[in-house]
């Protein structure tokens, strides 16, 4: 019992790495207490048990900020809020109880711990769309560590954590082997040394000024039909001064009507910043009609829409949010509960084969809310991209460590890809970050402000980019089988 209590705190305490709190030592303090737990289990299935009590309370703290769009703007009775939190938090800890139940029949090596961990990670991120939150890696952002991000992503530093903080514990038994996965982290803490030293991407051009529009729209009112002119007035406003020769950016449904509704305001509002010799790039849903019927998309357009110049001005989001922007089996279930019918909860996802956008002779690589959470997704289209772009609106979340988490793991994708990543959001965290993952400048949550700043466009490919997770994917496969082969050297009576 007191071991399992051991796990569940452990995982409690997985979280405070992250932000807001950002006390990334604490990772390795988790992960290896947790590694300490499974090694003492006494059976695969007690593994399983505690591996499941470290995930609970990883997520039950982690994400607990989702019953606020369940109960706040989706109408959901907190009794039932909560407990549909907790329901999504015992999934998700399921992951981990696999990878402690996994590496203790492979023999309870370090190696097959961190592989493991990697590997389910990864299958976190893919299954039924993925939630992608919470990887280890995220929480080395501003670490000695975070230079390993432009070699292997997030996926190097999760795998570093892990493998790090399991050799740590395997420390203090030196009599139960463990040596491969000692020799793995010096080579890892090597690696970190060097890559202080690399830079993959150099500068293209000269810097360009930008503006970030955050009207800071009440989420209860955004959505309703009589805001929709005062939201349009609040936009115009705020855009008005905005000096010449500035990109100027207004964030995720920004205007809560369709495109092909507001399009003479929206091609007004571009051709005012046009002449001053500037960008327009605005998120609007989308409403496209075909003769297989009407389609409706969450998108980011560069406006004027049509330039003349044959180039992409409209992009469609491709990661939707499950429940937020579609609801799975809504044959069945809309309806049921309020929370199922959400504003703008019917869209379709945008091919995958969509072009960069285009603004002021610049390519910029779009990508809207949870999208910049997928680290292949953002590596594939910043090739040839000059700037990375998201927008999005986290006031479904009110003030919950939600929204800086999210801006957290965005963060990230500029430290992957050696490119500055601009952020526009309705209510926060509203930013410009460097290629190296830093924030230039940032407005505070929660207040109507432009964000005036430039942004350095680059070009270059580092490895990650190159690579994308799969050779990481493969060398945690290797180390698991290294890890399972060293075990049963060592010994051979282990069960499996």
């Amino acid at each position: 019992m007191r071991d399992r209590l051991l796990a569940l705190i452990a995982g409690l305490l997985f979280p405070l790495a992250f932000a807001p709190y950002d006390l990334w030592p604490l990772l390795f303090v988790s992960i290896g207490l947790g590694y300490w737990c499974q090694q003492q289990a006494s059976s695969a299935r007690e593994a399983l048990l505690r591996g499941w009590l470290y995930g609970l309370g990883m997520f039950a703290f982690g994400i607990s900020w989702v019953h606020v769009s369940m109960h706040d703007y989706g109408f959901m009775p907190l009794w039932m809020a909560i407990p549909f939190t907790g329901l999504f938090a015992a999934f998700l800890a399921l992951f981990y109880g696999l990878t402690f139940y996994a590496s203790w029949r492979l023999g309870r090596s370090a190696l097959a711990f961190a592989g493991i961990w990697l590997l389910l990670d990864w299958l976190r991120g893919v299954l039924l769309t993925g939630f992608p939150w919470l990887y280890a890696g995220y929480a080395l952002i501003d670490s000695p560590f975070a230079t390993l991000a432009p070699i292997g992503g997030v996926w190097l530093l999760t795998l570093s954590a892990v493998l790090i903080s399991a050799c740590l514990i395997r420390l203090t038994n030196w009599r139960r082997g463990g040596y491969a996965g000692l020799v793995a982290s010096s080579a890892l803490l090597i690696l970190t040394a060097a890559s202080h030293t690399l830079t993959f991407t150099q500068p293209s051009g000269s810097a360009q000024k930008v503006a970030l529009v955050q009207g800071n729209i009440p989420q209860d009112l955004k959505w309703q039909l009589s805001m929709r002119e005062r939201t349009q007035q609040i936009y115009q406003d705020l855009t008005r001064d905005i000096p010449a020769d500035t990109l100027v950016v207004w964030p995720e449904s920004a205007l809560t009507n369709f495109y092909q509704n507001v399009s003479e305001f929206v091609e007004q509002e571009g051709q005012k910043i046009a002449e001053r010799n500037g960008g327009f790039i605005t998120g609007v849903p989308w409403r496209t009609v075909s003769n297989s019927g009407v389609t409706y998309h969450n998108s980011i357009a560069s406006i004027p829409l049509d330039p003349g110049d044959g180039r992409q001005r409209v992009y469609h989001k491709q990661k939707l949010v499950p429940f937020g922007e579609y609801v799975p089996m809504q044959s069945l279930i809309r309806g049921l509960i309020p929370f199922f019918d959400l504003p703008m909860s019917g869209f379709t996802p945008g091919k995958s084969s969509q072009p960069n956008l285009t603004a002021l002779g610049h390519s910029i690589a779009p990508f809207i809310c949870y999208e910049i959470l997928y680290p292949e997704l953002v590596a594939d289209r910043s090739h040839d991209a000059d700037v990375l772009l998201t927008i999005s609106n986290d006031a479904w979340f009110g003030t919950s460590a939600g929204p800086l988490q999210h801006f957290q793991m965005a963060r990230m994708r500029a430290l992957e890809t050696g490119r500055w990543l601009l952020r526009g959001t309705n209510n926060g965290v509203t930013a410009v970050i460097n290629e190296h993952g830093k924030v230039v400048d940032a407005l505070p949550q929660f207040e109507r402000d432009v964000l005036l700043s430039q942004y350095q466009p680059r070009q270059g490919t580092t490895p990650f980019m190159a690579t994308g997770v799969w050779p990481w994917l493969l060398l945690a496969c290797l180390i698991v089988w290294a890890g399972w082969r060293g075990r049963i050297r060592t010994s051979p009576n282990i069960p499996l």
